[in-house]
């Protein structure tokens, strides 16, 4: 090989040397970032190992207690958690988070308990009779006459009114009915005058100002529609008589109030994120949703948390845990495919540096031989 081309194969093997060089430096600083990628993926392993879901006491299996876990409709259900007390949800300002279906029958009631109750299946009435029934006994009839006497003779009383009390004049309730929808009617009295038997109706009108008033006011109003009224809204709804729907109307009655002194609110039914678990249980976390129990002893509801309540339970998240380590574990897969390949490119890089280095010595050394032959000739 001639001095010139030996000079132009050693700057060719320099020139892949310094590749080679460069290549494997990127190899060795990729491998680096890959360590810190793998101790990165290990960190997010163990803090997510830490994982934790909120769950609801709903039973028990002989002494042990049952969990489940919680959602929007568990914990604000009708004795759907297991100590049997009333949960409600509100937003940051004490507006109530309601169903949609709670919501139109507010609306279509109007701020009337009854029409709330009507709109949703019930009626807090426990008169199962009509006045013109044909197979109802007369002795039936007038146990339902002297119910509805007694729940508004209760209601004029706390009122201050004293209609009839004159014992020229008798008393007698009804309900006129304009309608076939259930409570589109109205409660009325009728004063009889006992002399000329000459009857005045006139519609019985709420006047009180007290929750326990208007209480008194709807309960007599259900009676009456029940018993007197054209629709066949006591028959078809769901009455108080019956221990189970008497427990669920009261749970309604709750709800009510709680819409008309605090006001409501609903969540996008396309979106439906009141049946999202990981959305409610998130709100719970962070405070957009706050809970609030009904207590019997305040007759209101009143605050409580996820932290404080006995009724709900953190636990580590199994299920979520599970998730975690099959995705942990083909995040470690693909890292150690990545350093396998990587470690097989560096070991061809130094294989092909290893025998760069020693083609470029080889010609190197011919290089030096010529060099020092032609300074002999020439000396």
């Amino acid at each position: 090989m001639g001095m010139a081309a030996s000079q132009a194969r050693l700057l060719s093997i320099t020139a892949r040397l310094t590749d080679n060089e460069n290549s494997g430096q990127s190899l060795s600083y990729s491998k680096i970032r890959l360590a810190d990628q793998t101790e990165e993926v290990n960190n997010d392993y163990l803090e997510a190992l830490k994982a934790t879901k909120l769950t609801v006491l709903t039973g028990f299996n002989g002494s042990e207690e049952v969990y489940t876990d919680i959602s929007y409709g568990l914990m604000t259900g009708y004795n759907t958690v297991a100590t049997g007390t009333q949960y409600i949800v509100t937003d940051k300002k004490g507006k109530i988070l309601v169903t949609d279906k709670q919501a139109k029958a507010f609306e279509e009631g109007n701020g009337d308990f009854n029409r709330f109750l009507a709109a949703l299946g019930y009626s807090q009435t426990d008169i199962t009779i009509k006045n013109n029934s044909t197979t109802a006994t007369d002795q039936d009839k007038a146990k339902a006459y002297q119910q509805i006497h007694e729940a508004w003779d209760q209601y004029l009383t706390s009122v201050g009114l004293h209609i009839g009390e004159d014992e020229e004049h008798g008393l007698d309730f009804g309900y006129t009915s304009f309608s076939t929808t259930p409570f589109d009617g109205y409660p009325t009295y009728t004063v009889t005058d006992l002399t000329t038997g000459e009857k005045t109706t006139k519609a019985l009108n709420y006047e009180g100002t007290t929750q326990e008033q208007r209480e008194l006011y709807d309960y007599a109003a259900a009676l009456t529609e029940a018993y007197y009224g054209t629709s066949n809204s006591g028959n078809a709804l769901k009455t108080a008589d019956n221990q189970d729907n008497a427990g669920y109307i009261n749970y309604l009655k709750n709800i009510f109030q709680k819409m008309a002194s605090a006001g409501y609110y609903t969540e996008d039914d396309e979106q439906k994120t009141i049946k999202d678990n990981s959305w409610f249980e998130e709100g719970l976390r962070n405070g957009d949703l706050q809970l609030e129990y009904y207590s019997a002893v305040d007759q209101k509801f009143v605050s409580t948390s996820i932290d404080s309540d006995s009724s709900i339970q953190e636990v580590t998240d199994e299920r979520e845990i599970a998730l975690i380590e099959q995705e942990y574990q083909m995040k470690l897969d693909d890292l150690e495919q990545k350093d396998n390949k990587f470690d097989l490119e560096l070991r061809k890089l130094d294989t092909e540096h290893s025998a760069l280095q020693t083609e470029y010595d080889s010609i190197k050394n011919v290089i030096d031989k010529n060099v020092e032959s032609s300074f002999k000739t020439f000396s």
